[in-house]
């Protein structure tokens, strides 16, 4: 929605307490919260009708466009103080109500879809005749596979623009998280192959001059779409070993084991055993190919170099 959001504008008059930096910062995490709320198609208009439900939903949109639990954790704190300001305490206090787990951003567990599991799900989503957005929903899965694509920016990608066929490269710049364009260098035939059969696709956005992967007039609604056919086709933690975003962690994993030779820290039952694995793999190497995978694998995904928070997230740590 607009300006006229009646839950955006609750925040900016909410009373709050606190040092005037720390109210800019619970105002703007709250916008975002309301933010994800509209993409989710929540219509609640007053901060005294949110309830748990809308934390709820907000969790399950920020979890499939793989942010983190404490990035989660983060929004709903500030959108619990705007609710406390209007009188609303039915929220609950704990975060794990919610399926969000305390500490690090790192998570321990893959949650990589298998390849297997992904092409047996291919197939099957690009000949669902009862679905019309099929093909196209199986072109953007391809695409978060086989280049690590966050959901959102494979449905956005410009491919007439973006994608330089004679150097080999795309250039990722819309849907990004933070607004942060990246460039993927050195494409496989593999990854080129896949975004000549979205090409199929394309269509021109709201925007003047950029096309996209979305239908013609559909918008954001065309997220919960693909959402709903990667998990009508078997995209799911219980099926697959992740949900759509797992495609992605997947991606991942596949770089880092070409890169080291060995498995990531998260396919092993601990730090010592992978550490172990990981040193009869490489030998004293091991911790100079983990660090030239993680820069490699956070540069890729959008980050800096360094941020091992970030593989850490996908990989697990090695220490």
């Amino acid at each position: 929605m607009g300006k006229s959001d009646s839950l955006k504008y609750g925040i900016n008059r909410a009373a709050l307490s606190g040092p005037k930096s720390k109210q800019h910062r619970i105002r703007q995490t709250a916008h975002h919260f309301v933010k994800v709320l509209r993409q989710a198609n929540m219509g609640a208009q007053k901060w005294t009708k949110v309830t748990n439900k809308h934390f709820q939903r907000v969790a399950d949109v920020m979890r499939a466009d793989g942010v983190g639990d404490g990035r989660i954790a983060e929004v709903f704190s500030a959108a619990r103080h705007i609710c406390r300001a209007y009188g609303n305490d039915h929220i609950s206090k704990s975060n794990a109500t919610f399926g969000i787990r305390r500490g690090s951003i790192a998570n321990a567990t893959s949650r990589a879809v298998s390849p297997e599991a992904f092409q047996e799900t291919l197939p099957r989503m690009r000949n669902d005749t009862s679905y019309p957005h099929a093909g196209r929903a199986a072109a953007q899965t391809e695409l978060m596979y086989e280049l690590g694509l966050r959901r959102e920016e494979a449905a956005k990608a410009d491919l007439t623009n973006d994608w330089d066929r004679e150097t080999h490269c795309f250039v990722v710049q819309y849907g990004t998280k933070g607004g942060r364009p990246r460039t993927l260098l050195n494409l496989s035939p593999q990854q080129e192959a896949a975004l000549e059969r979205a090409e199929e696709y394309v269509s021109p956005s709201d925007r003047k001059g950029i096309n996209n992967l979305m239908p013609e007039n559909m918008g954001d609604e065309w997220l919960h779409r693909l959402d709903y056919a990667a998990r009508k086709h078997g995209l799911t933690g219980k099926d697959a070993g992740g949900t759509l975003h797992g495609l992605r962690h997947e991606r991942f994993h596949q770089m880092y084991v070409s890169h080291t030779g060995f498995e990531p820290p998260n396919q092993y039952d601990d730090t010592q055993a992978f550490q172990a694995s990981a040193h009869e793999a490489a030998g004293e190497e091991w911790p100079r190919l983990d660090a030239e995978a993680r820069d490699a694998i956070e540069e890729i995904a959008g980050h800096s170099p360094g941020r091992r928070d970030i593989s850490n997230a996908y990989l697990g740590s090695s220490y």
